[in-house]
């Protein structure tokens, strides 16, 4: 599905489009190459590539695979698309290793398997090809991607900044409305988010393409502001669940 002159989501089990605990799996034109965003789950990884198809986007032309971090639903499909399409994948510091061979508490698997994911579920652990840190940028065709990396919802995890485009794909760190991905799990940590969040502020976003549910595609910094200036006060601030308590 083509959102906008770059930005395609191809995969998005909330939507429908593939696989019902997929993330928003998303695929942006550089030009000459095509970059993914998160791989999904893994226990469908064909409707992705079947969406890829029929956007009209050649499969020999996605050759870069960005993972946002390491939770399953991000990124359990790499290793098929690191197989079957020969993409590199990227992943950022701190959740490399986690994706490589992390453990069920390291994964948050400890207290997702069964609630989240279905009790028999096995993370497919991938190793990614390529290590980014904080800040770094990597030019994939005409596009600059800058990696920020804000930690809280895991250790390490990034939001993947177009500043030319003035597009973020904010992963799990904030969502439509301002609500964050708090969650009960290993490298889940309230005071990081509070010391990291500031980094999203002033990027002068337009267009704002989170992990999961509602995507904006004008005035996407009003949506990172409130949820750093909900997390400047002294309660709890609000998360996703609270916004959608069905999950």
């Amino acid at each position: 599905m083509r959102v906008n002159r770059y930005v395609y989501l191809v995969g998005d089990g909330g939507r429908g489009l593939s696989h019902d605990l997929d993330c928003c799996v998303y695929l942006v034109d550089c030009g000459s190459s095509y970059l993914m965003i998160d791989s999904g789950v893994g226990l469908d990884s064909g409707l992705i590539v079947n969406n890829i198809r029929a956007d009209g986007v050649p499969l020999d032309k996605v050759r870069h695979l960005v993972l946002t971090h390491s939770h399953s639903d991000h990124a359990c499909g790499a290793r098929y698309f690191q197989k079957e399409l020969q993409l590199e994948v990227i992943a950022p510091i701190k959740e490399a290793e986690i994706i490589s061979q992390g453990s069920d508490e390291e994964l948050g698997l400890d207290v997702a398997r069964g609630a989240i994911y279905p009790p028999d579920f096995a993370y497919k652990h991938c190793k990614p090809d390529r290590v980014v840190s904080d800040g770094e940028e990597i030019k994939i065709g005409d596009k600059v991607a800058t990696f920020i990396q804000v930690p809280g919802h895991s250790p390490g995890i990034v939001c993947v900044f177009f500043r030319n485009e003035k597009i973020l794909f904010s992963s799990d760190v904030v969502f439509h409305g301002g609500t964050i991905g708090l969650g009960n799990w290993k490298g889940c940590d309230l005071s990081e988010y509070r010391s990291n969040i500031g980094k999203l502020s002033g990027l002068g976003v337009e267009q704002l393409f989170p992990g999961h549910f509602l995507f904006v595609l004008r005035n996407g910094q009003k949506h990172i502001d409130t949820a750093v200036n909900n997390l400047k006060g002294p309660w709890i601030p609000p998360a996703w669940l609270h916004r959608h308590p069905h999950l």
